[in-house]
């Protein structure tokens, strides 16, 4: 499985490293290319740096590890993506005196991400844990952190499913794409439980289930 991953910032060097270690192949994409060539030679298992284009057009599956606001500038100037995974990790966050979300309830980031590219698959994930437990992975003790994703497409889901094992989470499966409405503000509240509330970013959700 090839994974193009857009993207340089913590997320998506996280990403990297815990997959490229299961052994997946990687493209790291951005807008600078020494930017991602740089970060693909600091890894620890073999990836490959290239331009945003470049890693679409070598992944099977593309991770959106990206701010939410570069989204669509990123999309309307890519190759075609039809038939393409697309994982969104990004959260729809707007920075101030507090982090708040600029999409909630009525929509998500992930159905308007469909929207602009209608002929992929859209699968949000990984975007309700830290780039910390993303690289190192969710391991507490007995118990290993949850990993929630919604997508419309059944395939799609299966595959992104096999990614977050692989980094070590619990995946959930949580639906439809709609329900991405829920992940992000789930992602507000881990984001202000490590920075507001001062835990810290070795935090994970889990879900328990009684069998």
């Amino acid at each position: 499985m090839k994974l193009g991953i857009i993207g340089t910032g913590n997320v998506g060097a996280a990403l990297c490293k815990s997959l490229t270690r299961k052994g997946y192949r990687v493209m790291i994409g951005s807008r600078s290319l020494e930017k991602a060539t740089a970060l693909a030679g600091q890894m620890e298992h073999y990836a490959q740096g290239g331009t945003i284009a470049n890693a679409i057009h070598f992944g099977e599956i593309i991770i959106l590890a990206i701010p939410y606001k570069a989204v669509e500038e990123t999309l309307r100037n890519t190759d075609s993506l039809r038939g393409k995974i697309i994982i969104d990790c990004t959260n729809p966050f707007i920075f101030g005196e507090k982090v708040e979300l600029a999409l909630g309830h009525t929509t998500s980031a992930a159905e308007q991400i469909q929207r602009m590219v209608p002929e992929a698959r859209v699968v949000k994930a990984f975007n309700t844990a830290t780039a910390r437990q993303m690289e190192h992975g969710p391991f507490f003790g007995p118990s290993d952190g949850s990993m929630f994703y919604c997508g419309d497409d059944a395939d799609a889901k299966s595959a992104v499913a096999k990614l977050i094992e692989a980094t070590g989470f619990i995946p959930i499966d949580c639906g439809a794409l709609e329900n991405a409405r829920l992940l992000e503000p789930m992602a507000l509240m881990l984001v202000r439980l490590a920075f507001t509330q001062g835990m810290g970013d070795d935090i994970a959700f889990k879900l328990l289930t009684r069998d």
